[in-house]
């Protein structure tokens, strides 16, 4: 059992690791005095740190390895069986397998203690902890009870015969549907693809950015698209043009959003579902992978009291992901911050967030004309994408306001051409224009079924002729065969400092403009992509994949 060997309060300690400061725990104890519950949970709840923070101080408190969210591995199926799915979601753990006389478990917002005496009581072994993401651990519970009690494979066989034998359609599609988001959640997927052919209907999932087929349907259950159509109170009847909608699910007993989209193809109506969590842990630009010397700059250049920080990539470049990361860096005690999306895909304690509607006439410009009524230091703005929203965030930077937003260019060097062409004029883009990052997402090796192998022909003349080893994944249950777990950002970092602000100003060449960026000390992206294939972290395949030649 591993035993606590520090009494200090949680406050106190996260105090001392500099994660909070101590007028935000002083208002944290305030709340608790009114509010009750426990000090973490408040914390977390105002915003002032992360679930995965608090649970690291607790795992050096109790001397107990740490393991993040996607680090907790499927429990062996003859542990978790000495458990039910109630007891272990009551109790915060999950047993992942026997050593000897010992369990291997992982607990969350849980006592050690406490679980340790139920444990030993109820199976007789000593319990050995590792300490675990509150929520994920929570998520993983519930993910592996769930499909220990409902098989996939024949559950779907079994949903697909009762349809098919429905000639009267008298039978709901709804339990297909339940079934397919429950495997899409536990894949990761962020989108369900259900693309049809002509003798089939194809089920896909875009898993760490990369489309996976994932079984098909026969023809015949095209009644799954009507239905879907009807959750997201779009016109059944009409299948010759596109539509948009959206409805909410309960999938591993939380909350999401769904939104719908369908196409005309020349097989039948092809539908896409976007899943976006009510909840979900945000992590910090060091969880998200930024390197360490990079979050030191992000940090002080968040901190700017005005100016405007745009980041750049294609979608699906993690754009959002990393601009609401950067929320996190900021000091919600101190700071009012607003933001207008499309959607709202993460919840920022302490954060006031609007969310894009057209049709009311609430788009970005209209956004940031009210924000400037209701005195914010930070805007987060979704998108530029047109001249008014452009004037606008440059606007609000001018006088006094930091904006953060995201602009569809395909590097650093865009950005100014592109809010030229916007409408704005280059003296103001060089006196407000802060820093620019420029990123892609490129999937992480498998931990699992990592390993090394000689370079190729390909590899040599891309890291070098001196590289001697590469690493890949050889593939495994984990990755379901990819060899490929989860996602980690290659990116450049441009700081305007004055040389840069001063060649902005005279409206310099984008040549010229770079030449300059690299003499102050730019990264270009593909020498960060290459310390991340060297490190083992990914391949040179998915760099070219994601990020190309430049």
């Amino acid at each position: 059992m591993n035993a606590p060997v520090s009494e200090k309060p949680l406050g106190e300690q996260l105090i001392a690791a500099g994660i909070v400061s101590d007028v935000a725990v002083k208002y944290a104890l305030q709340k608790q005095r009114v509010e009750g519950g426990r000090l973490g949970q408040l914390l977390v709840a105002l915003g002032f740190v992360t679930q995965k923070e608090v649970a690291r101080i607790l795992a050096r408190q109790r001397e107990m390895p740490f393991l993040a969210g996607q680090e907790i591995p499927a429990p062996e199926p003859e542990a978790a069986s000495l458990f039910n799915r109630n007891v272990c979601l009551a109790k915060s753990f999950l047993p992942l397998r026997r050593e000897g006389g010992e369990l291997v478990t992982v607990i969350g917002d849980a006592d050690p203690i406490s679980v340790r005496d139920f444990i030993v009581g109820h199976c007789g072994l000593e319990p050995r902890f590792l300490q675990g993401e509150f929520h994920a651990v929570t998520r993983a519970v519930r993910q592996h009870y769930y499909f220990a009690e409902h098989p996939f494979e024949s559950l779907i066989e079994a949903e697909i015969r009762r349809l098919e034998a429905d000639v009267d359609r008298a039978y709901s599609p709804e339990r297909l549907l339940d079934h397919i988001l429950h495997l899409a959640v536990r894949e990761r997927a962020t989108d369900v693809h259900l693309a049809p052919t002509a003798q089939s209907r194809t089920v896909l999932m875009r898993i760490d950015g990369v489309i996976e087929p994932m079984f098909a349907l026969p023809p015949v259950l095209d009644r799954i698209i009507g239905y879907i159509k009807l959750r997201a109170e779009m016109d059944v009847a009409e299948n010759r043009l596109p539509q948009d909608g959206s409805f909410t699910a309960r999938i591993f007993d939380e909350d999401y959003t769904l939104r719908v989209s369908t196409l005309v193809s020349e097989y039948g109506e092809r539908l896409v579902l976007r899943l976006l969590p009510e909840s979900s842990e945000l992590d910090k630009l060091t969880d998200l992978g930024f390197l360490a010397e990079d979050v030191a700059v992000l940090e002080r250049i968040f901190s700017r009291p005005h100016g405007l920080i745009l980041i750049t990539g294609p979608t699906g470049s993690g754009k959002s992901t990393t601009l609401h990361a950067a929320l996190r860096m900021q000091s919600v005690i101190e700071r009012n911050i607003l933001t207008v999306e499309d959607p709202v895909e993460y919840r920022v304690p302490a954060a006031c967030q609007t969310e894009v509607n057209r049709r009311a006439g609430y788009d970005f410009a209209a956004a940031m004309r009210h924000f400037l009524r209701h005195d914010p230091d930070v805007i987060l703005v979704g998108e530029i994408r047109d001249p008014e929203t452009a004037r606008a965030a440059l606007d609000a930077a001018s006088t006094g306001h930091l904006v953060l937003s995201t602009l569809h260019v395909g590097g650093v060097f865009g950005v100014v051409p592109r809010l030229r062409l916007l409408g704005v004029d280059h003296e103001t883009i060089a006196e407000n224009l802060v820093a620019v990052i420029n990123q892609r997402l490129v999937r992480r090796i498998c931990p699992d079924c990592r390993d090394e192998r000689a370079p190729s022909d390909l590899e040599r003349s891309w890291l070098g002729e001196s590289v001697a080893r590469v690493f890949h994944g050889c593939g495994c249950r984990r990755c379901r065969g990819t060899g490929f777990f989860g996602r980690l950002p290659v990116y450049e970092l441009m700081v305007v400092d004055r040389p840069l602000a001063d060649a902005i100003a005279a409206d310099v060449s984008r040549r010229e403009l770079r030449d300059i960026a690299l003499r102050q000390g730019l990264r270009p992206i593909l020498e960060l992509a290459r310390r991340r294939v060297l490190a083992g972290e990914t391949t040179v395949e998915e760099i070219l994949r994601a990020v190309g030649e430049h």
